[in-house]
């Protein structure tokens, strides 16, 4: 499904959500989101994987999006106030206000997301580990692999572990694959400010990169800018959703991710009356690879069987506490 396609397809969930709302299900569920579903992106496949739930289980839903930290205790405490049983928390920013709650609010289960298994996880709350460094390690290889220049650029959002731990899987994606290959990363500060994210993506081209790995949300139209203004062709990569047609002379491979099954299985686990657990996303679990375009198709077989190795339990370093 191209980007388009998942956005009509998200908004036309979004006009159907009062009916669902407006529906006498025996148990409640609310999203809370740190940005817009509209992205086609993280939120938007957050959105989709709530209404699924909804279907499948008769569940009464609800979301709030674009919530900052500072709002998150107050929206989630009404959302338990007015019988929300189960709380999902679509983002590791949440983490401290799950931990805060969940043992003060015991008559309602969460569903947390974060980079891996969470330290004294309450015992209303799941946890489901996303192992971003997994599949950002394969990205990382095919830049290694398709970079002219020897330097491949990093857009990152905001310095949170998912994104520390990605970093330095990048870097060694590129000592494992291209020894000579050198990363150029920077923090933008946010995930959705396309402003920011173009002028990190000029300066790591201006400083030679030809390849750019992207860890932002709707900062990616912003860096999609500065590689369609490059004096030279530079690459990129994409996570979340296929979005190919943004940018189909430079894009080369989108980490997709599906979070139906894992929320289909835990909301499931829940309704039975198991209410705390751990669930892992990562690449053949919830994260798969694209097409792959714009490079040789020595460069695709090669990613392609780098994919495999990390699906079969390659290795890779989980380093958090510093960066390349």
């Amino acid at each position: 499904m191209d980007r388009r396609s998942f956005l009509a397809l998200t908004l036309a969930g979004a006009a159907a959500r009062p009916h669902l709302a407006a529906a006498q299900a025996k148990r409640k569920m609310a999203m809370i989101m740190p940005g817009p579903i509209q992205d086609a992106d993280f939120n938007a496949v957050g959105y989709l994987a709530l209404q699924q739930v909804a279907k499948t289980y008769d569940l009464q839903v609800s979301h709030s999006e674009s919530v900052v930290v500072a709002d998150a205790e107050r929206i989630t405490r009404e959302y338990v106030t007015a019988g929300y049983e189960i709380v999902a928390n679509h983002g590791g920013q949440f983490i401290p206000i799950m931990n805060k709650l969940a043992p003060q609010l015991s008559n309602a289960t969460w569903i947390q997301e974060a980079s891996g298994r969470l330290p004294n996880l309450p015992k209303n709350a799941w946890n489901i580990g996303r192992k971003f460094l997994q599949g950002f390690y394969v990205l990382g290889a095919l830049g290694a692999l398709a970079t002219k220049s020897n330097k491949v650029g990093m857009v990152c959002g905001v310095r949170l572990p998912d994104v520390i731990t990605s970093v330095n899987s990048v870097a060694q994606a590129l000592r494992d694959v291209n020894p000579q290959a050198q990363l150029l990363y920077n923090w933008v500060g946010d995930f959705n400010d396309p402003v920011k994210a173009r002028q990190t993506a000029e300066a790591q081209i201006a400083a030679g990169a030809d390849f750019i790995v992207v860890f932002v949300n709707l900062g990616l139209s912003g860096v999609i800018e500065a590689v369609k203004a490059a004096p030279r062709p530079v690459l990129l990569t994409t996570f979340y959703t296929e979005k190919w047609d943004l940018a189909p002379k430079n894009l080369t491979v989108s980490l997709i991710f599906d979070f139906n099954k894992p929320y289909h299985e835990i909301v499931g686990k829940i309704l039975k009356g198991e209410r705390t657990g751990y669930y892992e996303m990562r690449p053949g679990s919830g994260m798969e690879l694209s097409e792959i375009r714009n490079v040789p198709p020595s460069v695709a077989d090669k990613t392609r069987a780098i994919f495999k190795e990390v699906v079969a339990g390659k290795a890779i370093p989980e380093v958090v506490d510093k960066t390349p």
